[in-house]
């Protein structure tokens, strides 16, 4: 049965399409059947992340049912599955958001994990894939602003009966001028499962359009990727 696990962050430039994609690699990696899905349709990111400025078919373009699930259904070089949204606001516009809820139909038991990039906040998107989804894995970054609307959001994802697989502390500088890993788990009542340094790596990877563990899969950052990948696993 397929597992769908909504990446969400509460607030916005923590790292989460960075996060989504790394993960869904490593499972990848891992052998299992994996898709990344970008549910966020207002500023959707995951196809960027992987080489495709403008896809010719889109999850915008299948909810108005002009393209197939199998259209719309890319396969990266690394072996990754992945459905992008459209960066266009023409496109946005022409997006019925209700209907969202009909790709989680058609995906699943297509793959024994689905990872949602969810929009970021609290807003009407955000509930619209939370109702989808099982899990959520929540990235945030060691400031005391991520981490308040993080726990909103854990509120959120709870009220729709997911339940929170991981916590990802991202971007954090080893302890200065930011808030502590110790200090995140006790505002957030939750375990960090990874902890993801600023890397140059990672930076690289993102010009390259590639994920981090597909380049660089011994680097520091990419390790704590798999960590989460391992984790989801060990919840199977």
């Amino acid at each position: 049965m397929t597992r769908f696990i909504a990446v969400v962050s509460g607030k916005g430039g923590v790292g989460k399409t960075t996060a989504t994609v790394n993960i869904g690699q490593a499972l990848t990696d891992l052998g299992h059947k994996t898709i990344v899905l970008d549910a966020n349709l207002v500023t959707p990111n995951v196809g960027i992340h992987l080489g495709l400025m403008d896809p010719p078919a889109t999850l915008n373009r299948f909810l108005r049912k002009e393209k197939s699930l199998k259209e719309i259904t890319y396969l990266h070089e690394s072996g990754l599955s992945f459905i992008p949204a459209s960066p266009s606001y023409t496109e946005f516009q022409k997006t019925n958001l209700e209907k969202i809820s009909e790709i989680f139909e058609h995906v699943d038991n297509l793959a024994e994990f689905v990872l949602v990039d969810a929009p970021s906040g609290l807003g009407y998107e955000v509930s619209q894939v939370l109702k989808n989804s099982d899990e959520v894995l929540v990235v945030v970054t060691p400031t005391l602003s991520s981490v308040i609307d993080a726990l909103k959001t854990i509120e959120l994802a709870k009220a729709h009966n997911n339940i929170v697989s991981a916590i990802v502390l991202n971007m954090s500088n080893k302890g200065r001028n930011e808030l502590t890993s110790e200090k995140v788990e006790e505002i957030l009542g939750q375990n960090i499962v990874a902890n993801v340094r600023y890397h140059r790596k990672i930076r690289k990877a993102l010009h390259q359009q590639a994920p981090l563990n597909y380049l660089y899969p011994r680097s520091r950052p990419g390790k704590e990727f798999r960590k989460v990948a391992v984790q989801l696993c060990l919840e199977t």
